[in-house]
């Protein structure tokens, strides 16, 4: 067994209906379900578990440190309140495609930059919160 088996190296490709977009960090790629429990009589030994309607979207986050290009100009079109019908995030080892991942019917709920401080030498941070209620995940063997 090598090292490049216990550490992969991974990357990933993200698009918002198609439009690809370069990030440097994707964070929440989770999705949830709300569930009921009921205590029934009698000697059942455990409860039984129900799955209720969603009430609240799960939030996907999407980071990147910006960059001045013509590129980065697309971002400013992604704003607050924009719908998105598919967001698709690819995950790649050694350039292969081994996961995708993806939203629909998504909505984005919030855009944040990090602070300006002229006394610090850090990355100006660009983030996008996105409320979505599914994802889906495809896992494919790797080398596909």
């Amino acid at each position: 067994m090598s090292a490049s088996d216990l550490i992969p190296s991974y990357s990933f490709e993200v698009s918002l209906d198609g439009i690809s977009f370069s990030f440097s960090k994707v964070v929440n790629l989770s999705g949830s379900v709300d569930i009921d429990t009921i205590v029934d009589g009698g000697v059942n030994d455990a409860p039984v578990i129900l799955r209720k309607p969603k009430r609240n979207p799960d939030i996907l986050i999407l980071e990147k440190g910006c960059y001045t290009s013509v590129k980065d100009t697309m971002y400013s079109l992604v704003k607050e309140g924009t719908k998105i019908a598919s967001v698709s995030i690819t995950v790649l080892r050694d350039g292969k495609t081994v996961r995708k991942f993806y939203v629909t019917n998504a909505v984005v709920v919030k855009r944040e930059y990090s602070e300006l401080d002229a006394m610090q030498s850090s990355v100006f941070i660009k983030s996008i919160s996105i409320a979505h209620t599914g994802l889906t995940e495809i896992a494919l063997p790797f080398g596909l």
